[in-house]
């Protein structure tokens, strides 16, 4: 076993079943002797093992093909082969899954992060997948270790939250084009998010039960089941969208998906359309404010905590996945102060007023 300098990318030489192997380390000596030391312990053992050569590119196919389609729900695939198409494959591409360093992937982080042309979260959401690879690359003997564990990210800043009272709700609702006005009145009055509005098929309003079933999403034209779980409930229908929905029947174009909303010639409608569309036009004719679509499911989850709806309620309402997630994202808007709850503790302990 030996170290070789070639051109100054530094090269642990192994000898493993009687076959040379050249295992490459980049620029840096130190880390090619580390890991030389470490291959002659393993030896010693009976222990060594190399990884099988491939690209990034070429485990990315396998990866895809064989762990996550098999595993994974189809929007999370069509998300990780997006980020990987885009991002990850013409960045590490052509390297070697052995030959991708920790420090190479904090550098293109890090550039990432310079360039300052993705949010934090967007350069966040591409380390998901490329550390799931190697965590499945090293299962599969193609690497030893996991470069991309361990890598510092950006910090997400926390943004406050935009949405509507429930004044300005009932004005958007009643200013929205009667073609739309049950979709975003579901957004406001129920909490749907878009995907689960444009998704929803008439056989899961459940009429005689008041309430609406949310088994699927419409992602990428078609029709998906929710990305968790707890998204799938049966949902109370306020009787304002019990009525819209009626009156949306009697309007609506027929859909061979049997759709609730929908173009005029049954197709889907695009996400970008109910944003530009229909929510922006509406708020627009209403002189409200700008908010996103899933703007309306956080003005549902502030307008029970102001009617003073029990929090445990509220998260089986909105669907969270635990009472957590409804305490850190809106309990800060619950009426009751920090300053009134110490002034009520005084009162029952010592009957101060």
């Amino acid at each position: 076993m030996a170290i070789v300098d070639r051109n100054g990318n530094y090269y642990a030489v192994v000898r493993v079943d009687g076959r040379q192997r050249w295992l490459s380390c980049g620029r840096s000596k130190r880390k090619a002797q580390m890991l030389h030391d470490e291959y002659v312990v393993k030896a010693r053992r009976g222990e060594l093992h190399i990884p099988k050569p491939i690209t990034f590119a070429e485990f990315a196919r396998l990866f895809i093909q064989d762990y996550c389609e098999v595993a994974l729900k189809p929007v999370t695939v069509k998300e990780y082969r997006g980020y990987i198409d885009k991002y990850l494959s013409p960045e590490f591409g052509r390297t070697k899954m052995t030959a991708i360093r920790p420090e190479q992937v904090q550098q293109y982080v890090s550039s990432l992060v310079r360039e300052n042309r993705l949010s934090p979260k967007s350069i966040r959401n591409q380390i998901v997948p490329l550390r799931r690879m190697f965590t499945i690359a090293q299962q599969w003997g193609y690497v030893n270790s996991n470069p991309a564990r361990g890598i510092a990210l950006p910090r997400q800043g926390r943004k406050e939250m935009s949405f509507l009272t429930p004044e300005q709700m009932r004005l958007l609702i009643e200013t929205t084009d009667p073609e739309w006005k049950a979709l975003i009145a579901l957004g406001c009055m129920c909490g749907f998010r878009k995907g689960e509005c444009i998704g929803l098929t008439w056989d899961s309003v459940l009429w005689n039960e008041h309430r609406i079933h949310v088994k699927q999403s419409l992602w990428g034209g078609e029709l998906q089941e929710p990305k968790t779980p707890r998204s799938m409930a049966k949902v109370p229908m306020p009787r304002k969208v019990e009525d819209l929905l009626l009156e949306r029947m009697m309007i609506s174009s027929g859909s061979e998906m049997n759709l609730v909303f929908c173009r005029a010639d049954g197709s889907p409608l695009r996400p970008d359309f109910v944003n530009r569309g229909i929510l922006d036009l509406a708020l627009k004719r209403a002189g409200l404010p700008r908010v996103t679509f899933h703007g309306l499911r956080h003005s549902f989850v502030a307008a029970h905590v102001g009617a003073g709806t029990p929090i445990k309620v509220i998260q089986e309402l909105a669907r969270h996945a635990s009472i957590q997630t409804t305490l850190d994202r809106y309990g800060h808007l619950t009426p009751e102060s920090k300053e009134e709850a110490a002034r009520r503790l005084d009162v029952a302990v010592w009957g101060m007023s």
